[in-house]
């Protein structure tokens, strides 16, 4: 039997299928040793036919099937549920980075706006909720700081109050999430097809939350702004914006799609 020429559309197909029967015993490898003969005797047909190799080899995929129309023939028992929980692992560790580093972020973000915003509030008197913000503070007076350093910290840094402490933690606790997935990506198994979650399923399950929680936070922080330019108002806004961000990327992710030979 004729082996498949080096790098070719056969082999590719052979690698692609051998990533997607993964976790399926015996039946996957029957499978594959099937697959192999057929493609290679019907391209050693083509072959003879006068055809070069590479249309050789694309022909006798075609007629042979696509990888997945063909990994269907295995038996639904012979699948191994830790082969479906695979990407559905990878996935998560994704998905937690990114939620971690988002609710973090945000925190960030509006601790930096915060010194504008703040000075925003006092100098149009938080736009006609409070005739005199700094004769009449919204916290106790202070006689060790002024007026700017007692509106800004009474800010919410992230969307319904929170720690005040945690939210830059947060933030790294998802960065340094996301990085370790791409170290052990790049040297185990977890780069492989099997283990990748299909964009599709992984874009969808971004993109919907985020795509909701965007115009329900920037909602509730145009609302605030304009009454009286409410201390969570900035936060609201912050968060909604870095949320679309997320959406958005996740939804051209859905259009990716794994390579096909």
């Amino acid at each position: 039997m004729t082996a498949p020429t080096g790098d070719g559309p056969v082999e590719q197909y052979l690698d692609e299928m051998f990533d997607r029967l993964a976790g399926t015993g015996s039946a996957g490898r029957r499978l594959l040793a099937e697959a192999e003969g057929h493609l290679l005797t019907a391209a050693a047909d083509g072959r003879a036919r006068g055809l070069d190799a590479a249309t050789a080899e694309r022909e006798a995929i075609a007629r042979f099937g696509t990888v997945t129309s063909v990994v269907r023939h295995v038996p639904a028992p012979a699948r191994a549920i830790r082969a479906a929980l695979r990407p559905l692992l990878t996935g998560t560790w994704l998905a937690v980075g990114l939620v971690l580093l988002w609710w973090g972020g945000s925190g960030v973000l509006t601790w930096l706006l915060g010194w504008p915003w703040t000075r925003l509030l006092i100098a149009t008197d938080g736009f006609g909720g409070r005739p005199d913000m700094c004769g009449r503070p919204w916290v106790p007076p202070d006689p060790a700081a002024d007026c700017f350093t007692r509106y800004r910290e009474y800010l919410h840094l992230v969307p319904q109050g929170g720690d005040r402490d945690t939210y830059p933690w947060v933030a790294v606790g998802g960065a340094l999430i996301l990085v370790a997935w791409l170290l052990v990506r790049r040297t185990t198994v977890l780069g492989s097809a099997a283990w990748t979650p299909a964009p599709v399923v992984f874009g969808l399950g971004l993109a919907v939350p985020f795509g909701l929680a965007a115009p329900v936070l920037a909602f509730y922080g145009i609302s605030g702004a304009f009454p009286q330019a409410q201390n969570w108002a900035l936060s609201h806004l912050t968060a909604g914006l870095l949320a679309a961000v997320i959406g958005v990327a996740a939804a051209r992710h859905v259009r990716a799609r794994p390579r096909r030979t």
